[in-house]
């Protein structure tokens, strides 16, 4: 055993503190872009939640009227693929 359970656990924070560090140099010189990126990747969110909404709408009303192929590949599109892409995005 190095130092115990607490050396390892003081070497892991003033690790941590010197990454921190470093991470913190690095996005305060790019504050301006990341405002802007914050913009836009909410604005994607929003398009992807929104496009999520359509496309299962649209399913659920051509399944309501009897649609038996669109109606499945459109849900399965909104549930498996668009929602979990606007949830990780």
């Amino acid at each position: 055993m190095r130092g115990g359970p607490l050396g390892d656990c003081v070497l892991d924070t003033l690790l941590l503190r010197l990454y921190t560090t470093a991470l913190m140099i690095d996005s305060g010189a790019g504050q301006a872009s990341s405002q802007n990126a914050g913009i836009s990747s909410r604005t994607r969110s929003i398009s992807l939640w929104a496009a999520a909404l359509v496309v299962i709408i649209v399913g659920f009303a051509d399944l309501a009227a009897g649609g038996t192929t669109v109606a499945p590949i459109l849900l399965v599109l909104g549930y498996c693929v668009l929602v979990p892409v606007a949830i990780l995005k």
